[in-house]
């Protein structure tokens, strides 16, 4: 099986030949992991604020909104796009509209792939072990998708390094259920990336301009969330036409 690292959405040529992992470390993946594991029965994922709006109207006030444009609340949510922030919330029974700059056009981008989930370090072995039981699953090679910065146009650091994570989880998982895996060069780069920094997310995310960025907006806090691993055991999956996230999790034992 090949495991590659397309470190843009538009380089998944044939999205539907692959399963894939999303990643948008900081911070929508992270931020969709953290609301299933503390409870939100489903995330719909809007392509702008406006539709986002636009589904809460359509079902009179049921979802939350919640998300960011450029880093910000936009006007009218009821929350941003802070892992942080939805850690220390009870939202058991809770529907969510998301809408976020990078991450969730990703994910709308690739839904023409057989099984699309949702990667970040705070998930990371159980994100790559799920992605290589869906992949093994359906005869196919597996992608980890960066969602990448200004609407999946340009590469980010933060992106790339957790893909180097998620592929060094995505072979440890092979070797145990007996899978062979063939690396692209996009992995062996992605791989080649992570070891630059010792494995140390903190300090990749404070090189970035994406985590800079965030700094300058007050949301630090967030940068040191999204580096922990696997924190939680949750696999977040895109279901069905409606383009909606719920928990899965096929993975290895």
């Amino acid at each position: 099986m090949k495991v590659d690292v397309a470190f843009l959405p538009r380089l998944v040529r044939e999205p539907e030949a692959t399963a894939c992992v999303v990643v948008d470390v900081l911070r929508a993946s992270s931020s969709i992991v953290v609301l299933l594991a503390r409870g939100v029965e489903e995330i719909a994922v809007a392509a702008s604020p406006a539709e986002a709006r636009r589904m809460a109207r359509q079902q009179r006030g049921r979802y939350l909104l919640c998300g960011e444009l450029e880093g910000l609340t936009p006007p009218g949510f009821d929350h941003g796009n802070s892992p942080s922030e939805f850690d220390a919330l009870d939202l058991r029974g809770q529907h969510v509209a998301l809408s976020t700059t990078n991450g969730t056009k990703a994910l709308r981008r690739l839904r023409a792939s057989p099984a699309v989930i949702v990667g970040a370090l705070l998930n990371a072995t159980a994100a790559a072990q799920t992605l290589l039981a869906e992949a093994e699953a359906r005869g196919l090679d597996a992608t980890i998708v960066c969602a990448g910065l200004s609407g999946g146009k340009r590469l980010s650091l933060e992106d790339s390094f957790t893909a180097g994570a998620l592929v060094e989880k995505a072979v440890a998982a092979g070797e145990r259920a007996g899978i062979e895996v063939d690396l692209t060069d996009g992995a062996r780069i992605a791989i080649r990336l992570l070891r630059h920094y010792g494995g140390d997310a903190l300090a990749a995310f404070h090189e970035s301009e994406h985590g800079r960025k965030l700094i300058g907006l007050g949301f630090e806090r967030d940068l040191a969330f999204c580096a922990q691993t696997d924190r939680f055991d949750v696999v977040p999956r895109l279901e069905g036409e409606g383009l909606r996230l719920a928990l899965g999790n096929v993975r290895f034992s």
